[in-house]
C-alpha cells in the first residue's frame, strides 16, 4: 500500500520540477522590436561586465589591487558576463531579422567571454602585472558591445 501512495507524491514532485524548469527558460519574443530590446540589454550588461574587467586590469598592472582580488573580481565579471549570454541565448528568435541579431551579438559576446577568460586564467596563474596587457582588447570588446547596444536601441 506504501508504494501506491508515494506514486502520486512522486508524480507530482516530478511535474512540479518539470513546471519550474520550463518557467525559468527564456521564452520567444514577439517582435523583432522586443527581440532586439533584449539584445540591447544584454549587450550593455555584457559591456558593463567587460568594463569592469578592464578597470581592474588596469588596476592590477600598476600594483594596486592583490592577485587573489583581482582574481575573485574577474570570475564574477565573466560570471556576469555569461549569465547574460546564457539568458539570451535562451530567447527564441521571432523571425530572420532576430536571427541575425542572435548572430551578430552572438559573436560579440564569444569574443568578450574568450577575453575574460583569458585575464581571469592569467590572475589565477599569479600574472597580476601582466593583467594590463588585455587592457586594449578590454576596451575593444566593451566598446563594440556598446556600439551594437546603441544600435539596437535606436
Amino acid at each position: 500500500m506504501r508504494v501506491r501512495e508515494r506514486r502520486p507524491v512522486a508524480f507530482g514532485a516530478v511535474t512540479l520540477v518539470v513546471v519550474a524548469a520550463v518557467a525559468g527558460c527564456a521564452g520567444s519574443s514577439r517582435s523583432d522590436e522586443d527581440y532586439r530590446r533584449k539584445a540591447a540589454n544584454t549587450a550593455e550588461a555584457a559591456a558593463s561586465a567587460v568594463s569592469t574587467a578592464r578597470l581592474a586590469v588596469e588596476a592590477a598592472g600598476k600594483g594596486r589591487l592583490t592577485g587573489p582580488y583581482v582574481s575573485v573580481l574577474l570570475g564574477e565579471a565573466e560570471t556576469d558576463l555569461l549569465a547574460a549570454q546564457g539568458t539570451f541565448e535562451s530567447r527564441q528568435p521571432p523571425g530572420e531579422a532576430a536571427d541575425a541579431v542572435r548572430e551578430r551579438l552572438g559573436t560579440l559576446l564569444d569574443d568578450a567571454a574568450d577575453a575574460l577568460a583569458e585575464v581571469r586564467i592569467g590572475a589565477r596563474r599569479g600574472e597580476v602585472r601582466e593583467l594590463a596587457e588585455h587592457t586594449g582588447q578590454l576596451r575593444g570588446a566593451a566598446e563594440r558591445l556598446e556600439g551594437f547596444e546603441e544600435e539596437m536601441s535606436s
